[in-house]
């Protein structure tokens, strides 16, 4: 019996970039029979039909009944693991199946359940070990593939998950679902045409699949064969007509293919340039690309935009967005996985990566564009890494501006845990940072509990996002690990502020206003738009000497922290970061990052200010200027 079932198939286009999520499951036998020359007793076959109708807790009522009377009764015991992990008793249920397996380590059945319930409390590494055993002995098994396969796609090895979720195909070529798993995890790493090739088999299989034709119409738009595309999208639309992403998907092809046959354009319209980009959405590739576009268009460049899912709205308030215009380049602010080319329009990314080298599926995917542009560096020894050609890339910085917001007075009505309000504080030492393992928070909270003490007069604001719906749960989890690795409760250091939710402009403004320092611990970055924020504002900053802080920081203006490279190792885990399977990061000296803070707490350091030589070198209008000549 299946304990968990799978998240829905990752969608393209209507997202900011990540990595997409654990594939469809296809679950087409229940695994609760019992075996061969097993007999279940009829209590036990009740607590299965109540699981099945969904009376979880009275399944279980049963199953307890009847292990009071037959405390032995080994197909009950294991019908009661799956309905504990069902229950959200996960741990439970790993005692039960590791006991089951123990006695019987052929029960293949067993070391399946064993690793959905593994999954379920989050260790990924144990539940794919345990689902290969399962692979191991029950070969002809789909779903023992297909849950492996999904697993390994969420691990980030996605090799290896299209290798297992293929077998699928094998053993069942027949079945045109499995044609569609297979294709996903190849779109993901950048395997285009293996991918077509697939969908276009599980098509002949089942013409009228909605899902496959769509994923067909997105990689023929990821090849840049958009007239292609709007073939597959347009009849699925007006079959669909209420499908946002088939509708999403049909836009952006029937405005590729506009586009296209206005380069070859005689009516005198100047030449501009194509600039798509996450205008509307908050993030980083959607700040840079408002500012680059503000600047161009205030610069005269003649510009036509577009968003991430289709048509944009936003526009500069500089203008020079919505005259026609023959495309000489197409240049997008996105990770190389979403760029869509434009027939017959040059195709220029700009784009980064935080590690020492770029994955490489964003090396086949930048293969068939004709530059790459990256912020710093660091970036670009990451494409070389890979074998880019050099002639190929282009670094051209940012700019780095005044918010005006920070400058204001720190206002004093925001307490700390304490009750003080935090402006009191003499040390306010900002982070702003996504909840996620490369921005290295165990880190920071390591430091800050080995640092400082309750008695200082010092603050730690940390602002978390993106975290999901669990992000406090898990926050205090990631407390309660470091203070067992630290040997010292979090009561014994100096305050911290935890602030999550979604912030506006002015909310993150007030965050600056408080602050006297910013400080990173960050495993890598492609540029770093708060640490830049804080320099534009003129706080004492703390940063790695890694990535692309070597870009704009300094020892004349930063306090900067040696630094080592290893394995994109998970907090507290030998579980690799999934978009860093196989790629090093940086690792930030904890011990000298924690000198520097007592030395700070103790005045033996004292602030250099970043703020004039920040804005001179990185002046907006300059990085525009040299992006314009670079397109």
């Amino acid at each position: 019996m299946p304990g968990c079932s799978s998240s829905p198939m990752p969608r393209r286009g209507g997202s900011s970039p990540t990595l997409p999520g654990p594939l469809t499951t296809i679950l087409s036998k229940p695994l609760d029979r019992p075996r061969v020359g097993r007999a279940m007793e009829p209590t036990t076959q009740h607590a299965v039909e109540l699981y099945r109708a969904g009376k979880i807790e009275q399944a279980l009522t049963v199953l307890d009944a009847v292990l009071a009377v037959r405390p032995q009764d080994w197909m009950a015991r294991n019908t009661r693991g799956v309905v504990l992990c069902r229950l959200g008793r996960a741990n439970e249920t790993v005692s039960i199946f590791t006991r089951l397996l123990t006695i019987d380590p052929t029960f293949t059945e067993g070391w399946f359940n064993l690793a959905l319930a593994h999954r379920a409390l989050g260790d990924t590494m144990a539940a794919a070990d345990h689902l290969r055993k399962a692979v191991k002995l029950q070969p002809a098994q789909p779903l023992f593939s297909t849950e492996l396969g999904s697993l390994l796609h969420g691990q980030g090895l996605l090799g290896a998950a299209a290798n297992h979720l293929r077998r699928i195909i094998l053993l069942h070529p027949d079945q045109a679902s499995g044609y569609l798993n297979a294709a996903v995890s190849l779109m993901s790493d950048a395997w285009y045409g293996d991918a077509e090739a697939l969908l276009r088999q599980g098509l002949q299989l089942d013409p009228q699949n909605a899902d496959m034709a769509m994923r067909l119409g997105q990689v023929l738009l990821s090849c840049g064969r958009s007239a292609e595309a709007k073939a597959v999208l347009k009849p699925l639309a007006q079959r669909l007509p209420g499908h946002g992403e088939i509708a999403q998907s049909l836009e952006r092809a029937q405005l590729s293919a506009g586009i296209s046959a206005e380069a070859s354009r005689t009516d005198g319209a100047p030449d501009g340039i194509v600039v798509r980009g996450p205008f509307s959405v908050l993030s980083g590739y959607g700040d840079l690309a408002q500012r680059f576009v503000r600047q161009m268009a205030g610069q005269g460049a003649a510009l036509r935009l577009l968003g991430l899912t289709g048509a944009e709205s936003w526009r500069p308030p500089e203008g020079n967005a919505d005259a026609p215009i023959r495309p000489r380049a197409a240049l997008s602010f996105l990770t190389p996985m979403l760029v869509e080319p434009i027939p017959g329009v040059p195709t220029v990314n700009y784009t980064m990566f935080e590690g020492t080298r770029i994955p490489k599926s964003w090396a086949r995917a930048n293969a068939a564009h004709d530059l790459v542009v990256v912020p710093t560096e660091s970036s670009r020894q990451a494409w070389l890494e890979t074998g880019h050609p050099d002639d190929r890339l282009r670094v051209c910085p940012p700019g780095i501006h005044v918010h005006p917001g920070d400058e204001a007075d720190p206002p004093r009505s925001i307490l700390a845990p304490t009750g003080r309000p935090i402006a009191d504080y003499r040390v306010r030492i900002l982070n702003i940072s996504d909840f996620i393992a490369r921005k290295n928070i165990d880190g920071l909270l390591r430091v800050w509990l080995r640092a400082t003490s309750a008695n200082d007069d010092a603050i730690l604001i940390l602002k978390l996002g993106k975290g999901g719906p669990t992000l406090q749960q898990e926050f205090a989890q990631l407390l309660q690990q470091t203070a067992r690795m630290v040997g010292r409760r979090f009561e014994e250091a100096a305050p911290i502020a935890a602030l999550m939710g979604r912030y506006d402009e002015s909310g993150i403004s007030t965050l600056y206003q408080l602050a006297t320092h910013y400080w990173s611990m960050s495993h890598g970055e492609g540029w770093d738009l708060p640490m830049t924020r804080a320099g534009a504002k003129g706080l004492g900053l703390i940063a790695p000497r890694n990535s692309a802080y070597a870009a704009y920081l300094d020892d004349e203006i930063a306090h900067l922290i040696p630094c080592t490279t290893g394995p994109a190792y998970m907090p507290y885990s030998k579980a690799i970061y999934p978009p860093f399977q196989g790629i090093d990061w940086w690792n930030p000296d904890e011990d000298v990052a924690s000198d520097f803070l007592i030395g700070l707490l103790r005045d033996k350091i004292q602030i250099k200010s970043p703020k004039i030589q920040i804005l001179e070198r990185f002046s907006w209008d300059f990085r525009a200027h040299n992006l314009l000549k670079i397109l």
